[in-house]
């Protein structure tokens, strides 16, 4: 791999993750969609760049995004959950149990996005919304969890793409 390509493709995938992140905290129903697309390119980061560069721009965009941006919660969402779960995911499928891998990634969805809520609502004081009770909330994290099993899919199926028609393509730029 040339020696400045896979530096610049980390901080290609960086920046526009931030610039996601930030469009998040500015229409509000993209706090919840950006934090996914920036998972997403992770792939690229991890497949392209390795684990080691993977992890460096997960902490890079954390950094950034909790410095930055305006509205915290998309942020937050990313460093507790869809930043690092891309690398994390990688380690979960090699386990051989699928009924245990589903449940220790059911687990870190869940461990990640309730922390993700509480330090929203009691740390930044973004207010949660209260019409919605305890079992709205109930609802919002069983849907959270269906919407956490289709994400699960389209990673597994975006990552088959971009290894067999992206990546080619992109490393003969890289090596």
């Amino acid at each position: 791999m040339k020696r400045a390509l896979l530096p610049a493709l980390a901080g290609v995938v960086t920046a526009l993750s931030v610039i996601l992140l930030q469009l998040g905290a500015v229409i509000w129903i993209f706090a919840y969609v950006m934090p996914l697309l920036c998972g997403v390119l992770m792939i690229a980061v991890t497949e392209s760049g390795g684990k080691k560069t993977a992890v460096l721009v997960y902490v890079a965009v954390s950094v950034l995004s909790m410095l930055l941006l305006t509205d915290k919660e998309s942020a937050l969402l990313y460093v507790l959950f869809f930043g690092y779960y891309p690398i994390l995911r990688e380690r979960l499928d090699r386990l051989s149990s699928k009924a245990v891998r589903a449940v220790l990634k059911l687990l870190v969805f869940n461990a990640g996005v309730v922390a993700a809520e509480l330090l929203a609502t009691f740390v930044f004081g973004i207010p949660f919304d209260e019409f919605l009770g305890k079992w709205g909330a109930v609802l919002l994290l069983a849907l959270g969890n269906l919407m956490f099993v289709i994400y699960e899919r389209l990673l597994g199926i975006l990552k088959i793409l971009y290894i067999r028609r992206l990546k080619p393509k992109l490393d003969k730029y890289l090596k």
